[in-house]
């Protein structure tokens, strides 16, 4: 996502108009620039992965949050990789290693966890 692409999901997401959410950026963007605020402060810094992106429970969390996600599981099965590994907050070897598991949940139902 380019910098006009996330103002326009924070004002989709906020019913902010685009302006004020361009504004509301522009000022966290300054808070960094200016020392004020650390740039992992801000909810929306990447977190440190504690684990590796294949990980299987870093791949359970992930599919858990498609399942609560509004745009659910057939998001993360064929939304385009970047765009699904942005929006689920996800890696996006984590987006593939789920993808490669639920297909081989598919295709083998009766070894499924469920």
């Amino acid at each position: 996502m380019n910098e006009r692409d996330v103002v326009k999901e924070l004002a989709r997401r906020t019913s902010l108009t685009e302006e004020t959410a361009a504004e509301v950026l522009h000022a966290m963007h300054e808070l960094v620039d200016e020392g004020a605020v650390r740039a992992d402060a801000l909810p929306i810094a990447p977190q440190p992965h504690e684990a590796r992106p294949d990980d299987p429970g870093v791949v359970d969390r992930l599919i858990a949050r498609a399942k609560r996600h509004p745009l659910g599981i057939e998001f993360l099965v064929s939304g385009f990789l970047a765009t699904v590994a942005i929006t689920l907050g996800a890696h996006a070897f984590t987006v593939e290693a789920a993808r490669r598991r639920l297909e081989k949940e598919q295709q083998h139902p009766e070894e499924s966890p469920e």
